[in-house]
């Protein structure tokens, strides 16, 4: 602990223990615990105590109060909840008959809801050894908080829930409890089963569902013979509560069904897990038993039976929709048996909203089949495929429905479930069997991105949907000409579509395709002579900045493909694609209003820079240096980042060269070893790398500063290393770059009048040692407000607030 909060402790204990004192809001006692919560994780609870003995005073007297506030009791039970986790500090406030005094007292939480709250939770942070459950079954607490489990107030029950799950998980070996305490234990845990068991069949929703979250929580980390126990009393009650109102108590059924799925207990016999599971698959309406059987599905070891009859659950509607059409071929039902029955699915498909509900829930999850392993082989004969492109095609008014009309006129021109159906069919990519429907998917994604009716949102999913096929699939000469005929004439219509959201996600798509495929030798011809080019170069002038910004990314990603092309899209200047793409980049670093579009140019720079090797761009260094200088100076924070990025990547690469010259001698010698990195920095200094370190490292945005910090101190180790043979005295620097940096500190001055370089404090060794990189770096990973935020500084608040009369309090705005 601070001095300064050693000091203003007792003052704050004080004023606390005080009843006629103005008590500090909520917001300042919960940071109050957070500190103290801070402080006990470092140092041991009693020599907290010992050090602070006001922290006794102050638990032993609150709660002796006639009337003591419920929001400093609750406060006070927590704090000494905290404390007594340590089993030292436990011991010490026990023998001084606090922890009696306060947590065996139970009129003190009869009277506020804050105060029950608050001493459930002291009790909870207390029990972490066993002198603490020996306490709570001493004094028979165990009684208490059951009967606080079924608290009126939702936040008691709850955390009277949370205690409960601790006790019953709370040995974690058989051998760790001393003595009698295990048995003692066992009795507590028996007498929580038997409650739990009443709980349920006493028909009271409330009780019923803290019972279940109760035995949910403790399950997955309770011993196998606490399991059991458990289970025995939950597994006749749930049965009841399935056959009596399965719909209200569904959620907490699922996830109590769930977590114990993922324990011992699924493997039993006797537990009868699987038929439970079963009968809730039949019983419950299908909007809650898909969710259900997604569940089952993603189960290890699940029997084939209950995972095939989840499977019938998820894919039913779809089925329904498969059979509402006349595309499909003949005998090409999804499901050959339902689990649900086909009146209730029909009559939920019958009404709008429910229809549409129903059918983009199965089409979220039939999409999650992809990725389960034990998927079964009847998923992969194509209906799956066939059933989520009907429902495209109802959506868009490509199929016709044959029975009944009304599902199409649900579905025509929905964007929630073309959204479910899209995202579906791209997650269907890399599904067994997927080859043999290329041709089909690419027909259906192309109607949707000709059709002028489409939702700008739904065309973002159909070009990833496309995507994920083409990177699926690239292996195939089919793809490649649809790409050609298909795709790419339709695309450059999207480009220059009046919608810029369209417009921006046709570039992203763009940019994305050439990432992933520009490796692939038939990809670069068939984007050079498709004309997309010059639509690019067109969009740098979007009146949109997204759009912009998004041109400009795509461009840098193509510069790659059109590296060894001989074609010029400006005839008239002679100039290459990759330079007039370059010249284009910096105007608008220079010239542009917007932040997206100039961010967008220096990360694009900073990409080149890093494979320059793949680039013949001529002048490539003039056009980097060009950047480096507009985007250090820059307003928008983002783009000095990404140019201090830049300037790491020029580091990196500068020093990397000089560090490993020559490639071929087995040991380089010192001297040209210091030759090669003088020559190196010598080289950064030329580029005014050390211009732009040293404006960042004082700019006034903290990430800025940070990223240039970091970057000085790399560069400082790699520098020092090697300072004896360094000659770097005499080189140029901008004077207010150095006045800016050197009038921080007494050491050093810089020259007077015209002359910008550093005579005897030139060198570059001496100037990293005066600036204390590494306190700077401290300083700057501590947020804004830091001091607001401190301990010191919520004593103090805490303090001022009790002083704060109606002669002295000023209205602050």
């Amino acid at each position: 602990m601070e001095r300064e909060c050693a000091e203003l402790l007792p003052s704050v204990c004080a004023v606390l223990a005080d009843s006629k004192e103005s008590v500090p809001d909520d917001t300042c006692l919960e940071k109050l615990l957070d500190w103290f919560r801070e402080l006990t994780g470092k140092v041991p609870g009693l020599s907290l105590l010992q050090q602070n003995p006001c922290l006794t005073d102050l638990i032993s007297s609150v709660h002796k109060l006639s009337d003591p506030d419920p929001s400093i009791l609750s406060f006070i039970s927590r704090l000494a909840g905290l404390l007594a986790a340590s089993e030292d500090a436990f011991y010490c406030l026990e023998q001084q008959s606090i922890l009696t005094e306060l947590f065996g007292n139970r009129e003190l939480i009869e009277t506020d809801a804050t105060v029950r709250c608050g001493w459930i939770h002291g009790l909870l942070s207390m029990l972490q050894h066993w002198p603490a459950m020996k306490f709570i079954l001493k004094h028979e607490l165990i009684a208490v908080i059951l009967k606080l489990q079924r608290d009126s107030s939702l936040f008691v029950a709850s955390a009277a829930n949370q205690l409960l799950a601790h006790i019953l998980t709370f040995p974690k070996h058989q051998e760790a409890s001393p003595g009698s305490m295990y048995s003692e234990w066992t009795e507590c845990v028996k007498e929580i089963a038997r409650h739990v068991e009443d709980s349920l069949e006493s028909g009271i929703p409330q009780h019923v569902q803290q019972s279940l979250k109760l035995v949910t929580l403790a399950l997955g980390n309770c011993q196998p013979v606490v399991m059991e126990m458990l289970w025995q009393k939950v597994g006749g009650p749930m049965e009841s509560l399935l056959e009596k109102d399965p719909t209200n108590m569904a959620q907490r059924l699922m996830e109590l069904l769930l977590t114990a799925s993922r324990t011992p207990l699924f493997n039993s016999a006797d537990s009868k897990i699987v038929t439970v599971m079963s009968l809730m698959l039949c019983s419950l309406t299908p909007t809650l038993a898909i969710p259900l059987a997604s569940g089952i599905l993603k189960l290890e070891n699940c029997p084939e039976s209950l995972r095939i009859k989840a499977q019938r659950v998820v894919l039913h509607p779809m089925d329904c929709i498969l059979n509402t059409t006349d595309q499909q071929p003949q005998n090409a039902g999804l499901l050959d048996e339902f689990v649900c029955k086909e009146s209730v699915i029909e009559d939920q498909l019958s009404r709008k909203a429910s229809c549409i509900s129903l059918l983009c829930l199965s089409l979220s999850h039939a999409g999650e089949l992809a990725d389960v392993p034990s998927v079964s082989v009847e998923l992969t004969s194509g209906s799956l495929f066939n059933s989520v492109l009907a429902v495209l095609q109802l959506c868009i008014g490509v199929a016709v429905p044959t029975t009944p009309a009304y599902i199409c006129r649900h579905l025509i021109g929905c964007v929630r479930v073309q959204r479910f159906a899209v995202d579906t069919l791209g997650s269907l990519s890399k599904q067994t069997g997927s080859t043999d429907f290329v041709e089909q998917v690419f027909n259906i994604l192309l109607e949707y991105l000709i059709n002028p009716d489409t939702e700008s949102s739904v065309l973002k999913k159909v070009m990833q949907a496309i995507l994920q096929w083409f990177s699926h699939h690239s292996d195939l000469p089919r793809v490649w000409h649809s790409l050609n005929q298909d795709l790419f004439p339709v695309l450059k219509k999207r480009l220059c579509d009046v919608r810029w959201e369209v417009r921006d996600s046709a570039l992203e798509f763009l940019t994305q395709l050439t990432l992933n495929f520009q490796g692939k030798t038939e990809f670069p011809p068939i984007l050079l002579s498709s004309g997309i080019l010059k639509l690019l170069l067109d969009l740098l002038s979007d009146s949109e900045s997204y759009v912009r910004a998004s041109a400009v990314t795509a461009l840098g990603q193509t510069a790659y493909i059109t590296n060894n092309n001989e074609e010029n899209l400006n005839s008239e200047s002679g100039t290459s694609v990759q330079e007039d793409v370059a010249s284009r980049l910096v105007d608008i670093l220079a010239q542009d209003t917007e932040g997206f579009p100039r961010r967008a140019v220096v990360k694009v720079f900073a990409d080149w820079l890093k494979q320059r090797s793949r680039l013949t761009i001529q002048n490539f260094e003039e056009s980097a240096a060009s950047v480096l200088k507009y985007g250090s100076n820059d307003l928008d924070w983002e783009v000095k980042i990404h140019s201090l990025e830049m300037a790491e990547v020029y580091i990196n690469q500068t020093l990397s060269k000089s560090i490993s010259a020559c490639p071929y001698a087995v040991v380089q010698s010192t001297n040209s070893k210091n030759e090669t990195l003088t020559e190196s920095l010598q080289k950064l200094f030329n580029l005014k790398i050390f211009e732009v370190l040293l404006a960042g490292l004082y700019d006034c945005d903290r990430p800025v500063a940070q990223k240039a910090c970091t970057i000085l101190i790399s560069l400082k180790q790699v520098i020092l290393e090697d300072r004896e043979a360094l000659n770097l005295k005499g080189l140029t620097w901008a004077p207010d770059i150095l006045s800016k940096c050197f009038s921080k500190h007494s050491k050093m001055a810089v020259c007077g009048g015209t002359n910008s370089s550093l005579q005897a404090g030139g060198d570059l060794v001496e100037i990293l040692s005066i600036l204390d990189l590494e306190t700077m770096q401290q300083a700057l990973e501590r947020s804004s407000d830091y001091i607001e935020n401190s301990p010191r500084s919520l004593l103090q608040d805490i303090l001022a607030a009790t002083e704060t009369t109606e002669d002295n309090a000023i209205d602050c705005y």
